[in-house]
C-alpha cells in the first residue's frame, strides 16, 4: 500500500524539531519526508552501477524542483508560528531622552532640559470571537497543502527521472538494433559485390546494396548522437552536470501488467485517497473555510487587557513613576462595509477552492484511466512486436539465402532487410512504451515511490 499519506501525517505531527532562534516553537521541519519507505539518505553519488533507485534518490536529493517545494514548505510551517503569535501577549519597551528649549520674549524662565523617559507596555488579547483560532486552522491548512505540494513535486522528479532513464534505455536499444542493421546490411553488400565479380549479378544490385549500408551507417551515427543527448538530459535531470558519466546497472525486467489486474474503478479509488496534489486540494478547500471564519470574526466583539509603567525625570532629577491597567471591550459597529464585502470575498474564495478541488479530482480520474489504457495497449503492443521481429528475421534471412543461391532478386532482399530494421525499431519503441505507460500509471494513481521501490 503506498506510504504517501502516512507519511505526510507523521511530516505534519513530527514533535523532534529543534528550536532554533529563527524557530523558537520548534514548527520548522529540517528533514524532507521521503517520497516511499525505501528512498536511500541523502550522500555522494555511490560509487558502483546505478540502478533507477538510485537515481531517482539521487535526484530527490539534487533536483531544484524538490528544493523549491520544500521551501514552500518550510514557510508555510513558520505560517503556523505567525498566527500562533496572537495567543501570546505583546511586550513593548520604549527609552529615550528628550531636548526641550523655552524662548520667551522677556527671558524670564528660558532655558533648556532634558527629559528622559522609559514606557514598558503589556498587552494581551482574551477573546477575538475565534479569530485566532480560525487563522491559525488556516494556517495548518496552508502547511498541509505544502507538504502535498512538496510530494506531488518529488514524484514529478521521479516521473521526469523515469522518463529519462527509459529514454536513454530506448536509445541504447536503438544503438543495438542499428549496429545490428549495419551488419546485415554489410552482409548484403558483400554479397551482391561477390555476385557482381562472379558475373551473376548487376552493378545496379552492388549500388542498390552500398545505398543501404549508407543509410544504416547514417542511421547509427544520429542515433549515438542522441544517446550522447539523452544521457546528458539523465544527468541533469538528476542534478549532476550534463557532461556527468553515468555508470548504469543493467535495466530491471520489463513490467507485466500488475497494476492492471486491480482494475480501473480500484485505482482510480486509490488515486482519490493518495494522489497529493488531492490532499493538497483538499488543505485548500480547508484553509480557505477557515479564512472565512476568520473573517467573520473580524466583525465581533473582542476584549484585551494591558499593563504599562512609565519612568520620567528631568536632567538627572528623577520625576515621576506612573503605572496603569486595564480591560478594553471593543465593538465593531461600522467600516464603510469593508467587513461584509472581505466576508464575500472569503466565501467565493471558499467556492473556488471547492471547485478546483472538484476539478482536480476528476481529471485525476481521467489520468489514471487513460494511462490504464495507455498500459493495456502497450503491453498488446509489445506482444506484437515480438512476433513481428521473429517473423521479419526470419523473412529476411530467407530472403539473403535466396539470393546467395541466385534464385531471389535483390529487391527482396532489401524490402526484407528494410521491414527487419522497422521491425526492429517499433520493438524498441513498443519496449519504451511499456517502461513509460507503467511509470505514468503509478504516477497517476500517486504510487511512484512505491513502485521504485519495488525494484530495490
Amino acid at each position: 500500500m503506498p506510504l504517501l499519506i502516512p507519511l505526510l501525517a507523521a511530516a505534519i505531527a513530527a514533535p523532534a524539531i529543534p528550536v532554533t532562534h529563527d524557530d523558537p516553537r520548534g514548527l520548522i521541519p529540517v528533514t524532507r519526508p521521503p517520497v516511499s519507505g525505501g528512498q536511500a539518505a541523502c550522500g555522494e553519488v555511490p560509487a558502483r552501477p546505478l540502478t533507477l533507485p538510485d537515481l531517482v534518490d539521487i535526484a530527490l536529493c539534487r533536483n531544484p524542483q524538490t528544493a523549491v517545494a520544500w521551501a514552500g514548505v518550510r514557510g508555510a510551517a513558520a505560517g503556523i508560528g505567525i498566527a500562533r503569535s496572537a495567543y501570546l501577549p505583546t511586550i513593548d519597551l520604549a527609552i529615550g531622552p528628550t531636548l526641550n528649549r523655552i524662548d520667551t520674549n522677556g527671558g524670564f524662565g528660558d532655558g533648556s532640559s532634558v527629559n528622559s523617559g522609559a514606557n514598558l507596555a503589556v498587552n494581551y488579547l482574551l477573546f477575538d470571537g475565534g479569530g485566532r483560532a480560525a487563522r491559525v486552522a488556516s494556517a495548518t491548512a496552508r502547511q498541509r497543502s505544502a507538504l502535498a505540494q512538496y510530494a506531488d513535486a518529488a514524484q514529478g522528479v521521479v516521473l521526469d527521472t523515469v522518463a529519462a532513464y527509459n529514454g536513454l534505455l530506448a536509445n541504447r536499444a536503438v544503438e543495438t538494433a542499428n549496429i545490428a542493421n549495419v551488419a546485415f546490411a554489410r552482409q548484403s553488400r558483400d554479397l551482391a559485390a561477390a555476385r557482381r565479380n562472379a558475373g551473376v549479378a548487376t552493378s545496379a544490385d552492388r549500388l542498390q546494396a552500398e545505398t543501404s549500408l549508407s543509410q544504416a551507417e547514417l542511421q547509427l551515427i544520429q542515433t549515438r548522437g542522441n544517446l550522447e543527448t539523452s544521457a546528458a538530459q539523465l544527468a541533469v535531470t538528476i542534478g549532476l552536470p550534463p557532461q556527468a558519466r553515468l555508470d548504469l546497472a543493467a535495466p530491471a525486467p520489463l513490467a507485466t501488467g500488475q497494476l492492471l489486474q486491480s482494475g480501473a474503478d480500484a485505482l482510480i479509488a486509490d488515486a482519490e485517497r493518495l494522489r497529493p496534489d488531492l490532499v493538497a486540494a483538499r488543505a485548500n478547500v480547508a484553509g480557505a473555510e477557515a479564512d472565512v471564519r476568520a473573517q467573520l470574526s473580524a466583525g465581533r466583539p473582542s476584549v484585551g487587557v494591558s499593563a504599562s509603567n512609565n519612568l520620567s525625570a528631568t536632567d538627572t532629577r528623577f520625576n515621576s513613576n506612573s503605572g496603569n491597567i486595564g480591560l478594553t471591550l471593543s465593538i465593531p459597529i461600522f467600516s464603510g462595509f469593508n467587513q461584509r464585502y472581505s466576508i464575500a470575498s472569503a466565501r467565493a474564495e471558499a467556492e473556488r477552492q471547492a471547485a478546483l478541488a472538484e476539478q482536480t479530482r476528476q481529471q485525476a480520474g481521467l489520468s489514471v484511466y487513460t494511462n490504464f489504457v495507455s498500459l493495456r495497449v502497450a503491453l498488446a503492443s509489445l506482444e506484437t512486436a515480438r512476433v513481428l521481429i521473429a517473423s521479419a528475421t526470419e523473412s529476411a534471412n530467407l530472403a539473403q539465402g535466396r539470393y546467395r543461391a541466385g534464385v531471389g532478386l535483390f529487391a527482396d532482399l532489401l524490402n526484407a532487410q528494410s521491414a527487419l530494421a522497422s521491425a526492429r525499431q517499433q520493438l524498441v519503441q513498443s519496449e519504451f512504451n511499456v517502461r513509460n505507460a507503467n511509470a505514468n500509471l503509478a504516477r497517476a494513481i500517486g504510487g511512484i515511490g512505491e513502485a521504485i521501490d519495488a525494484e530495490r
